[in-house]
């Protein structure tokens, strides 16, 4: 079985080679459910674009014991996306991201258990990074947005300026009587673009798991987590070339569950005055990150890292650059492939022990 996931890997599923798909800028507006197919030995599957164009894939096996169809099961993971893209959607007025991105500064305020548990884990990335993972970067976002469309690199005063609205020091966490975020003299303004997508993933496997599935896959971009019995075969996850879009640079096989994340800069830089940027800013200087990070892939291969935790570590090796985010990696017990552009324009890679025979670069 073979599925590629669009821009950064493929998997062992049934149905032959789908081709690859361009990654869009984040917009988190979901579709209610995608259409569901048998694929053959109790196996379904459904894919669609999600989030403003991003490839999206279920795969699951159906128990012979659940109460459930197929078809339940299905609904109920793709509404599962769509409630959480209406939560963390910057670009709808309407979402709770929207609503907390307009408060004025020195306000309390609860929130849903979804946006108190992203931060909760973007805290402690946060500090494990020293920094460089910071999801309050919305304002900044928006100011090499708007650079894009002028086609004006923003100069040193306007950058000042939107750093002056990043930290997560300035937000402060209540746990009771209910769960709520209190501001500082500061506005802070959220983009959960680093994380969120790894969140969403998390959920929606739960959802399967809740149903009584024990075998099946989850894929939305560059997240995706497998779990169970891949009918004996092993899950096999390939990592996109960084230059060449119709090759695999390699790949990561497992027997057991699997979570993968990438970030990569081959699908969405920014482009201005023909000179291209990384879509990923750094939160201390206020800069697209070097374009020197062409991929990084953070793997779980134990079962203990969530897919939101392994997206806001690539995130934060994107931004730290290849030494010090395998650095980061080795520290935090994570393992990762980071591919950079070396001085002659060739590519290297950071590959970390835990992947030893499990990782197979330019697979036949």
């Amino acid at each position: 079985m073979i599925l590629l996931v669009p821009g950064i890997a493929y998997f062992m599923v049934s149905k032959g080679i789908s081709q690859f798909f361009q990654v869009k800028p984040d917009d988190f507006s979901a579709k209610p459910t995608a259409s569901l197919k048998d694929i053959g030995d109790g196996w379904w599957e459904a894919e669609d674009f999600i989030y403003h164009g991003i490839p999206t894939r279920i795969v699951f096996q159906m128990p012979p014991e659940t109460e459930q169809t197929p078809e339940q099961i299905n609904a109920a993971a793709w509404q599962e996306f769509d409630r959480i893209g209406k939560i963390f959607n910057p670009f709808d007025p309407a979402s709770e991201v929207s609503h907390l991105n307009s408060l004025i500064p020195r306000q309390t305020i609860p929130v849903s258990k979804d946006i108190y548990a992203v931060i909760r884990l973007s805290r402690a990335l946060w500090n494990q990074t020293s920094g460089n993972f910071d999801p309050t970067l919305w304002s900044l976002k928006q100011l090499w947005q708007t650079a894009e469309k002028t086609q004006r690199i923003p100069d040193d005063t306007d950058i000042s300026a939107a750093l002056e609205w990043i930290g997560l020091d300035h937000v402060r966490m209540i746990e009771r009587p209910e769960r709520a975020l209190a501001f500082g003299d500061h506005p802070v303004q959220f983009d959960f673009g680093g994380i969120v997508k790894g969140y969403a993933v998390d959920q929606v496997r739960e959802i399967l798991l809740n149903a009584g599935i024990r075998a099946g896959l989850v894929q939305l971009g560059g997240e995706v987590s497998a779990f169970g019995s891949n009918n004996g075969n092993p899950w096999r996850i390939g990592i996109q070339h960084p230059k060449e879009m119709d090759k695999v640079w390699g790949v990561i096989a497992s027997d057991a569950d699997i979570r993968v994340s990438t970030s990569g800069n081959y699908r969405q830089p920014i482009r201005i005055n023909g000179k291209s940027f990384y879509h990923i800013f750094s939160p201390k200087t206020g800069w697209p990150v070097s374009e020197k990070v062409l991929g990084v892939t953070t793997v779980d291969l134990k079962g203990t890292t969530e897919s939101a935790r392994l997206d806001g570590i690539a995130t934060a090796i994107t931004v730290m650059g290849p030494e010090n985010g395998f650095a980061l990696a080795v520290k935090l017990g994570i393992d990762a492939v980071i591919l950079y552009e070396k001085n002659d324009g060739g590519i290297g890679e950071y590959v970390t022990r835990g992947l030893s025979g499990v990782y197979e670069k330019k697979p036949r």
